[in-house]
């Protein structure tokens, strides 16, 4: 399945390590643009117009759930994607910002079959990212990336799907020890969760 971008969602805030290399990040700086977040209501019909099934990415090198986008857009987002599953599309939707993504979801919320909800995890100081996801009715994956220090034990219960993810991308990528990725794949061996590569829908063929 081909997998693109649906940028619903442009610009982007540093919130945590793992977004000191990304390159959206350091476009909108050099630029010296605002970088907070915008809605983009002219892509918001590009999945429906599509008619090979397609994984969309959605707010690739942004986040959906960024404090600066509203709920009733989000929630439009949402009626995008419920009509796009005819389609035989599929939804990636990962964000850092786990807490709002948890509280959104819960109070106004209804995550469709074809949508998937992810965090963001670089290090172990981030786990409780998973614990905010837990509690979202939605299927549910965790990207261990990019990876900046130790996962350590971590509770995969309820995921369905992980994996580590490298950072390869920047002036100056940051390198992953492989015992950080070997004990990410063994933890996801023991609880039962399906590795992956870059995205879940990889391995699904």
């Amino acid at each position: 399945m081909k997998i693109v971008p649906w940028e619903v969602v442009i610009g982007c805030e540093r919130i945590s390590l793992g977004c000191d290399n990304c390159p959206t990040y350091w476009e909108f700086k050099k630029e010296g643009w605002d970088y907070h977040p915008s809605a983009q209501l002219i892509n918001l019909r590009e999945p429906l117009r599509k008619d090979e099934p397609t994984c969309f990415i959605v707010a690739s090198g942004s986040d959906l759930f960024h404090e600066s986008i509203s709920t009733e857009f989000i929630q439009t987002v949402f009626e995008i994607m419920k009509d796009a599953e005819p389609l035989g599309h599929q939804f990636e939707v990962i964000t850092k910002r786990a807490e709002r993504m948890e509280m959104v979801s819960n109070r106004f919320l209804e995550w469709p079959d074809n949508a998937i909800a992810g965090v963001a995890v670089e290090e172990g100081r981030y786990n409780w990212r998973i614990d905010c996801l837990r509690n979202i009715k939605a299927r549910r994956m965790v990207s261990f990336g990019p990876l900046t220090g130790a996962i350590g034990k971590v509770d995969l219960q309820g995921i369905e799907v992980a994996g580590p993810v490298p950072e390869t991308w920047g002036p100056n990528p940051r390198h992953a020890k492989q015992e950080w990725i070997d004990e990410i794949e063994l933890q996801c061996k023991q609880q039962g969760v399906r590795l992956f590569e870059q995205h879940w829908i990889a391995g699904s063929k």
